[in-house]
């Protein structure tokens, strides 16, 4: 199963623009009907209002935004755009409203503070209703020529900004810029955190046309405070740039559909965030003790230290006070699968005591509890597992009944029909007694006569006794710590520092316990411990099963699962390593920067997949074999804004994180004439440099210092510069992107669990 673009993880495809079938407005539909015989019959029309975006936008159709909020780093070369989750939005509507406009109706305007009359103070954001928007008081400001639909009111609330109208003119795109400045991307989302995986994969962009203001030496301290601001230019075409309209020099009031902020300097790039990580295995730190602890006892924290290991302190059930050992799931070191495990009633059976340390190990007794507690948590589940246990129960009592009447009867088999019972029992010579009912036992035989009886037919099933599917897909989420709170993952804070990347393996033993904590819940009789007995196992074994199934489930019910992951060809069986889930912790600005990072994982990684200098037809083989050996990933999540959590199926050995190429920012190199771009291919090669290198001058808009591209002018110079390579075809948003898009940033760790990892930035 292939991801519908067909295209591989890390490959970006651009569109020059996605137009949605009906854009929102009012229509009428109305129906005739013609009948040969009977004449022609006129229907009563029908109008109907198509609704959209217009004066806001939902948090949830911003996808990302370059570059990221509240950083600080080296943008001053780089035009800042926000990314949308949905492809259509940015041509919805257009800015003369008319049906044969094709451009935007958005722009993405960016600022300094220098950029304002009082140099130091940015205009305020305000939310005023609709009204106000478009008929200000007084005429204070100019304000878009629009009429409302019937599904809009002038008492809703927008945000708004007055931009000082020199301001304006000399900084917002012309009207015949704006066709240049959206585009869509479309990518393989594969390798990506849940919520990116979701995706279909497409993504529509809007680019500023402004450079940020730059850092003057190290003036301001921290960076140059720039602002992006997403406003909507529908009804303002007479008031762009270059226009006949000149309304005595009064503000522009805009629609702000999104804003953020960003400051220029040279502390934050993605190359320099990755490189910056300390890289280790997941451990607690260990600085050497106190000065007076005894030689032993340092050597013995340190060696727990080494296996995963943190000290807590401790309650007991009799309000002792008490400092035990912990483990969470994550640990530094292979632990095998054992073969079979010790029955726990509760959650205290798995307490251990080391009478050398004279400390307790809580680790698979809080697993336990913990996952007694969550199923208990969730009603939905709980209901279900215990309906599920009353089932087998019931079928359980019904195999120890017939048994008991079996020895009663003298039949060997208490198994059989009764009536096959009750035939055995009548062929025996005259003489032959039953035993007493009283002196006959339910417990005469072994639970693989159990499973025998409840294990379905070939070609039978007996869905009332087969475990219920939600019931498996919550098991299998569990086995990838969803719901799992964080403190139990990192039980110390030092384990997982700032900039840092931390690799494990997950420990089947704490998993294990996990499950049978939350299997647990239901029981109510004695009696339930054969049943615990019988089943436990396969409660594990539909946890396996169900995790590596999780990410294409999410993505089934997303809607278009089967065209994203090949799950059949990288399906495992039960016992096939999967003790060997292995991943990594990363916590860093980076994952808050940049949404949607592509993170891939091999166990077998060889040199020459990475050589750059190789031909296209060996770049091709190498990605085959890159795609046929590269680990499945079960779960990659974001846990905090900063902090990501991957689980890979096997031993991850190689692993590079990638910026996402839906995201890849544009930019050009700065030179004393303001700034320069290198042509790119576009028809022969698409996306490579044209060799030998091509470079052209960016056209700017009035003076250097203020940064405003004239992006239609620079647009045709590309395309009359590209003429060999596309044959005189028209440049688009899409050429225009490829143009001026800079590679995005990846980096390598090759890892070694014996000792802190090595990271390679390329």
């Amino acid at each position: 199963m292939k991801h519908p673009s067909d295209l591989d993880p890390g490959q970006i495809k651009f569109h020059q623009s996605c137009r949605p079938p009906i854009t929102p407005g009012t229509y009428t539909v109305k129906v005739n009907q013609k009948v040969t015989q009977l004449g022609d019959f006129d229907g009563e029309p029908f109008e109907f209002s198509v609704a959209g975006p217009r004066f806001s936008l939902s948090p949830s159709d911003v996808y990302s935004v370059y570059p990221p909020n509240e950083k600080a780093g080296d943008f001053a070369s780089t035009l800042p755009h926000v990314v949308f989750s949905r492809r259509t939005l940015p041509w919805e509507r257009s800015v003369t409203g008319e049906k044969d406009d094709s451009s935007p109706w958005m722009a993405l305007l960016v600022f300094s503070a220098a950029d304002f009359p009082t140099g130091s103070k940015f205009p305020d954001i305000v939310t005023r209703p609709v009204g106000e928007l478009i008929n200000p008081d007084k005429g204070e400001s100019v304000s878009p020529k629009l009429k409302l639909q019937d599904d809009e009111s002038p008492l809703d609330l927008c945000t708004t900004v007055d931009i000082p109208w020199d301001v304006f003119q000399a900084n917002a795109p012309r009207y015949t810029d704006l066709e240049f400045l959206a585009h869509v991307r479309e990518v393989n989302t594969g390798a990506k955190e849940t919520s990116s995986f979701l995706a279909d994969g497409w993504f529509s962009v809007v680019l500023a046309n402004r450079f940020p203001q730059p850092q003057v030496g190290k003036e301001p301290p921290g960076g140059c405070e720039n602002r992006a601001y997403l406003v909507s230019l529908e009804g303002l075409k007479e008031y762009l740039p270059n226009s006949t309209q000149n309304p005595a020099k009064k503000p522009v009031r805009l629609a702000v559909l999104s804003s953020w902020s960003f400051r220029c300097s040279e502390a934050f790039t993605f190359i320099s965030s990755m490189r910056d990580l300390n890289v280790a295995r997941i451990e607690m730190p260990w600085k050497g003790g106190p000065p007076k602890g005894s030689p032993d006892a340092k050597e013995s924290v340190r060696a727990a230290y080494q296996r995963g290991y943190t000290a807590l302190n401790h309650s007991t059930r009799l309000g002792e006070k008490a400092v035990s050992w912990y483990r969470g799931p994550l640990v530094p070191l292979y632990l095998a699968r054992q073969t079979s495990y010790t029955f726990r009633l509760v959650a205290d059976a798995a307490l251990r005591y080391d009478p050398l340390q004279g400390m307790m190990d809580v680790t698979y007794a809080g697993a336990f509890q913990l996952g007694r507690l969550l199923a208990l948590q969730d009603r939905q589940f709980a209901v279900s597992l215990y309906a599920y246990r009353t089932r087998v129960r019931r079928h359980v009592n019904g195999l120890l009944s017939k048994n008991r009447l079996g020895k009663v009867l003298g039949v060997a088999s208490g198994l059989e029909p009764e009536r096959n019972m009750m035939r055995a029992y009548l062929s025996k010579p005259p003489g032959a007694l039953a035993r007493r009912w009283s002196e006959a036992t339910e417990y005469g035989f072994e639970p693989a006569q159990i499973k025998s009886d409840t294990e379905p037919k070939p070609g039978e099933e007996d869905t009332d006794l087969a475990v219920p599917e939600n019931v498996r897909q919550w098991l299998g989420r569990l086995m990838l710590l969803y719901r799992v709170p964080f403190n139990y993952l990192i039980p110390d804070e030092r384990m997982l520092p700032k900039d840092s990347i931390r690799f494990f393996y997950l420990d089947p033993g704490w998993l294990k316990c996990l499950l049978e904590g939350a299997c647990s819940v239901g029981r109510a009789s004695s009696r339930d411990e054969l049943v615990d007995m019988e089943l436990r196992d396969n409660f594990l074994k539909y946890a396996i099963e169900e995790s590596r199934k999780v990410r294409t489930q999410e993505s089934l019910d997303a809607g278009s699962a089967q065209d994203r992951l090949d799950a059949g060809s990288t399906q495992k069986s039960f016992d096939d390593g999967w003790t060997k889930l292995t991943g990594f912790l990363l916590r860093s600005p980076a994952v808050e920067g940049w949404q949607g990072l592509e993170m891939r994982a091999w166990e077998t990684w060889k040199k020459e997949w990475d050589d750059e200098a190789a031909d296209e037809t060996t770049k091709e083989k190498n990605e085959v074999a890159k795609k046929e050996n590269e680990l499945k990933p079960l779960r990659i999540d974001r846990l905090a804004p900063d902090m990501m959590l991957c689980i890979f199926d096997g031993k991850l050995n190689h692993i590079e994180i990638k910026q996402p190429p839906e995201g890849m920012h544009f930019g050009a190199s700065a030179d004393k004439n303001g700034y320069q771009s290198s042509l790119r291919s576009l028809v022969k090669s698409p996306g490579e440099q044209i060799s030998p290198a091509v470079w052209v001058q960016v056209k700017l808009r009035g003076s250097t210092a203020n940064r405003v591209m004239d992006v239609a002018t620079f647009a045709g110079v590309l395309q009359e510069k590209l003429k060999k390579d596309t044959g005189g075809k028209p440049l688009t948003s899409a050429g225009l992107g490829v143009e001026m898009v800079l590679s995005p940033g990846r980096v390598v760790f090759d890892v070694n669990y014996n000792k802190s990892g090595q990271g390679r930035p390329k």
